[in-house]
């Protein structure tokens, strides 16, 4: 029986990290060294990119890893759900209803009483702010 394309996956992504740890041999090439190959260059320098850290700190690292991309995962989720629930929702403070018919032109318009103070004509007309001082020649 040979095995299924899923168990064939499995064992290769069982064997993959070892393999990925393997140490490596980086170039830094070009005239001013911001250019990195996997093959040697003629003015290159061999950069050696070792994992110095413990396989516990390695562990411990992939765990970090996994829990946050969990966490995301979940985030993402979680604001999935609350824009689908907010379809549909008017923002807040925009006004999305049909302005109100106006009064019948058949009645008289009545005029309101004003509460504000008279007219001073020291004071400008639009806001009542008086106007500054003139300046001194």
């Amino acid at each position: 029986m040979r095995p299924g394309p899923f168990a064939t996956a499995c064992v290769a992504l069982l064997l993959a990290p070892p393999l990925a740890a393997a140490p490596q041999t980086v170039y830094r090439c070009g005239p001013d060294g911001r250019t990195f190959s996997q093959t040697p260059c003629s003015d290159g320098q061999a950069l050696g990119v070792d994992d110095a850290r413990s396989a516990a700190q390695q562990k411990a690292a992939r765990d970090v890893a996994a829990r946050d991309a969990e966490q995301a995962r979940k985030l993402a989720e979680e604001r999935r759900q609350r824009e689908d629930a907010a379809k549909g929702q008017a923002a807040a403070g925009f006004r999305t209803a049909p302005a109100v018919a106006a009064a019948p032109a058949s009645a008289p318009a009545r005029k309101k009483k004003s509460n504000a103070a008279p007219h001073d004509p020291k004071m400008s007309p639009l806001m009542r702010v008086p106007p500054p001082p003139a300046a001194p020649r």
